[in-house]
């Protein structure tokens, strides 16, 4: 026991993107041994690995994500902003895909709206607290401290992209949603971590509404090559919208430093002007 426990205390991010794999793969793992069908990823997987890893770790750690998960408090207009953002980015797709030849949704499919917060309810406890405990509340402030943004980026998107593998094999989630969607959405995830003191929860909010108006309902209404055109739109979309927010953040954070130096130049130069009119 002490071997395997040395092990995770040595490597604690690889250990939870093996964990993570092989908990949330589990159905896969199942029914290729003739148990069960029609498996799907386990949203669970990821906090699982989270929760095993700090164990390993020793109290400490596990108190560490602790408080990381309990670091939910945002201001009001950010978590509406994780609820409209995705809206607004699904109807924007939506209607570029109709100025492409697409259909509009019918007045019987845009009925269906009411099952939406339902939907959203279940994929916040599931997928999105399920999966961003790991990815967001434990992993992301490890490697941020450790690696900065972009390489916390390096190191998360490529593994949630292999979390969602088995659903790309069987066709349950289109390469380039699995892809550019997930790749897009990490960076904006670390972007909204790193600017707003580690708020978890905000990607779980994101993710779930995400999901809820996205496969269960806006996608759900078309088929054929529509749907094909409105997954890679999606895929486009989310990695258009990261990198535009990622050079907003270099943008402004430049400027920032920028009027810092400014400010504390003419700070420097204050005392000196004084001493100097003082003995002329």
């Amino acid at each position: 026991m002490a071997i395997p426990t040395q092990l995770v205390r040595r490597c604690p991010i690889s250990t939870f993107a093996v964990l993570a794999c092989v908990l949330g793969w589990m159905p896969y793992i199942l029914a290729g041994v003739g148990i069960g069908s029609h498996p799907e990823n386990i949203p669970l997987g990821p906090a699982l690995a989270a929760l095993v890893v700090t164990s390993c770790q020793g109290r400490e750690a596990l108190r560490a994500w602790g408080r990381s998960l309990r670091r939910w408090a945002a201001s009001p207009w950010l978590y509406t902003l994780a609820v409209l953002a995705p809206i607004v980015l699904h109807v924007s797709i939506v209607l570029v895909n109709h100025a492409l030849g697409a259909p509009l949704p019918t007045a019987t499919q845009l009925g269906a709206w009411p099952e939406v917060p339902v939907t959203f309810l279940v994929m916040l406890v599931m997928v999105g607290l399920g999966e961003e405990a790991g990815w967001t509340a434990f992993a992301a402030p490890v490697l941020l401290r450790r690696f900065g943004l972009l390489g916390a980026f390096a190191v998360l998107a490529p593994l949630r992209i292999l979390w969602h593998l088995p659903l790309m094999i069987t066709g349950d989630m289109p390469v380039v949603v699995g892809i550019l969607g997930n790749a897009g959405f990490q960076l904006i995830v670390l972007l909204m971590v790193r600017h707003h003191r580690g708020s978890w929860t905000l990607a779980a909010v994101w993710h779930a509404t995400l999901n809820a108006f996205g496969g269960a309902f806006f996608f759900s209404m078309v088929t054929g090559p529509d749907r094909d055109r409105l997954d890679l739109l999606l895929g486009l979309e989310y990695a258009l919208v990261a990198v535009v927010a990622l050079a907003l953040t270099y943008v402004f954070s430049g400027r920032s430093h920028s009027s810092g130096a400014v400010a504390g130049g003419a700070a420097a130069a204050a005392p000196r002007s004084e001493h100097q009119s003082l003995v002329g």
